[in-house]
C-alpha cells in the first residue's frame, strides 16, 4: 500500500511538473524569449525559457523540502527521475516554442 501511494505520488508530481512548464510557456510570466532560428523568410522562431525556468525552481523547492525532512536520501531519487522524465516529455513536446512572423 506504501508503495502504491508513492507511485501515485510521484504521477501527481509529474503531472505537476508538467502543467508548470506548459503553462509557464503560455503566460510568459518573465517575458523572456531566446532566439532559435528563420524557419522562413517571413518567420522567426524563439523558444521561451520561462516554464523550464519555473519548473527548475519548483524541482529546487521540492528537493529542499526534501531535505529538511530527512527524505532525501529515499524519495529525492524518485524527485530527480520525474523531473527529467517530465523535462524530456515537455522538450519532445516542444513546450515553450514559438513561431512569429516578421512582417
Amino acid at each position: 500500500m506504501k508503495t502504491a501511494l508513492f507511485v501515485i505520488g510521484h504521477l501527481a508530481l509529474f503531472v505537476v511538473f508538467i502543467v508548470v512548464f506548459f503553462g509557464g510557456s503560455l503566460l510568459d510570466p518573465f517575458h523572456m524569449k531566446w532566439f532559435i532560428s528563420h524557419p522562413t523568410l517571413t518567420s522567426t522562431r524563439y523558444f521561451v525559457p520561462d516554464g523550464l525556468i519555473l519548473m527548475v525552481l519548483l524541482y529546487i523547492v521540492i528537493v529542499g523540502v526534501e531535505a529538511a525532512a530527512k527524505k532525501l536520501r529515499t524519495a529525492g531519487l524518485w524527485t530527480t527521475v520525474t523531473f527529467a522524465i517530465a523535462l524530456v516529455v515537455g522538450l519532445l513536446a516542444k513546450f515553450g516554442m514559438l513561431t512569429h512572423d516578421l512582417l
